[in-house]
């Protein structure tokens, strides 16, 4: 498996899409992680808050810049770190947040390789109706 982060040259491809759903998700579920948190580690909160609500925040908005480059993708892959070390406050971080990194890289990979597929097929049908009209 190649890890090619060179964005889909798709406006709407499988690989934004599905790197874009994965990152509102993960937003999401750290949100509510540093909810936990919250109660967890009552003396911690401040660090809590900022660490959760910065990530989550940056998660967000680096799902709406995927279009700019593949920058935005491997920023994308280090945005997985500050995740996972979330589990130092919830333990459960450190699975969720492995986890949401493997659909991450394997959205980004997938996703490439069906915008591939997809401009190969259209390609082939773009060939065959101009010999058509010949």
């Amino acid at each position: 498996m190649d890890l090619d982060l060179t964005p889909s040259t798709r406006s709407h491809g499988a690989q934004r899409m599905i790197t874009a759903t994965v990152l509102v998700c993960e937003a999401l579920v750290v949100f509510f992680a540093v909810l936990v948190a919250h109660q967890l580690a009552p003396g911690d909160r401040a660090l809590t808050w900022t660490w959760g609500l910065v990530t989550a925040i940056a998660l967000l908005m680096n799902g709406g810049m995927l279009s700019r480059g593949a920058w935005a993708y491997w920023l994308a892959l280090a945005l997985q770190i500050p995740a996972i070390l979330l589990g130092l406050q919830v333990s459960a971080m450190w699975v969720i947040g492995l986890g949401f990194a493997a659909m991450l890289a394997y959205g980004i990979v997938k996703g490439r390789q069906l915008d591939r597929e997809k401009d190969a097929v259209d390609a082939r049908l773009l060939d065959s109706d101009g010999a058509d009209e010949r």
